[in-house]
Order: C-alpha cells, then sequence, then structure tokens
C-alpha cells in the first residue's frame, strides 16, 4: 500500500478507493495533512485494466444479448477496482504558495 512521502503514513484502503472513484481526487495524509495525487502512469494503467477487458469482452460476446455481456464487465469493473489501490502511486503535491501575497 502506498505511503505519504513526508511521514511515510501508510494510506487506509478506503482513502484510495474513493480517490479513483472521484476522478482521481488527491489524498490527504491522516498524519500530516500532505497532499497527494495520482501518478499520470498510473491513470494510465488505470486506463488500460478497465479498459482492455470490456473492449475484449464486448467484441467476444457481440451475438449475445445486452444482460449477458453487461454482467462480465461489470464484473471486470469491480474486480480491477478493488485491487487497483495496491497498483496506483501516487505522488507529493507541490504547492506554489505566494505569502507576499502579489506584492512585490
Amino acid at each position: 500500500m502506498q505511503k505519504c512521502a513526508e511521514c511515510n503514513e501508510p494510506f487506509k484502503w478506503n482513502q484510495l478507493y474513493k480517490s479513483l472513484w472521484f476522478a482521481f481526487q488527491p489524498v490527504r495524509c491522516r498524519n500530516c495533512g500532505t497532499v497527494h495525487k495520482v501518478a499520470s502512469a498510473s491513470r494510465l494503467l488505470t486506463v488500460l485494466l478497465l479498459l482492455m477487458p470490456m473492449i475484449y469482452i464486448s467484441i467476444i460476446m457481440q451475438n449475445l444479448g445486452l444482460l449477458e455481456v453487461i454482467l462480465p464487465i461489470a464484473a471486470v469493473i469491480v474486480l480491477v477496482s478493488l485491487g487497483l489501490p495496491f497498483l496506483l502511486k501516487y505522488e507529493k503535491v507541490s504547492t506554489n504558495i505566494d505569502t507576499n501575497y502579489g506584492n512585490r
């Protein structure tokens, strides 16, 4: 499981799962408050792991009824998404805070 880049506190599985289903929202460390975002390579991995099986299933099962195609696709989505929090990599968000409030 991914850990915080600052304090090495492991993230909870449900934190990462919620981040996945809410369009890769940033995850905040519960210990130190550091914000982490999903790395670009992990986003690509997620798309590949979710889309490729769906495309394969829909091509193989194109002569079947709608319900017979939707159920395997839904099963793949559920199973893959349950394992994704273990595979995704998060990186610390670098914040550029203007402490001078724009005054130079």
